[in-house]
């Protein structure tokens, strides 16, 4: 009867500190390879990461949103959000001055998947405009002089 208490107690201490040490553990640090620093983003990341033209933010594209990073500190700026239906965020660009960001999001359209294009203002965080496509939207680029926009879509010739 003492030899079991005792198993049983060093077996409830044991997967105390295991628990305790486990859950103070950060979870942007698990299961990296050496070298690495931290895991970015929450949820599921699904296409491009994209420094600012300064250097000062890092856009990242989840299955959310695309979290916007400082560069400098890697904490959380802002979540760009506001993507109804959306399956993904496949790619996204800044602008050359780094005022807007464009955003090509995979969606959910009447159980098809289609594609739309968002434009966010940076420095507010909010959503400009949306430009709706017919297919998938593969890739977005802004030409240097920052007025215009490129974008590509699955099945496009």
């Amino acid at each position: 009867m003492k030899k079991t208490t005792s198993t049983t107690g060093t077996l409830l201490l044991i997967a105390l500190l295991i628990s305790t040490t486990a859950s103070a553990q950060d979870y942007t640090r698990w299961g990296l390879p050496d070298g690495a620093k931290l895991r970015l983003s929450k949820g599921r990341l699904t296409g491009e990461i994209a420094y600012s033209p300064d250097g000062r933010l890092l856009a990242v594209s989840s299955a959310i949103g695309v979290w916007l990073y400082d560069a400098n500190t890697f904490k959380e700026v802002a979540l760009l959000t506001g993507i109804l239906d959306a399956v993904s965020v496949e790619s996204m660009r800044f602008s050359p001055d780094g005022e807007m960001l464009a955003s090509a999001s995979t969606i959910r359209s009447e159980g098809d998947l289609a594609g739309m294009i968002h434009l966010w203002h940076v420095p507010t965080g909010t959503l400009k405009n949306t430009y709706p496509e017919n297919s998938s939207v593969h890739r977005v680029r802004f030409l240097p002089d920052g007025q215009t926009l490129a974008s590509t879509a699955y099945g496009d010739r």
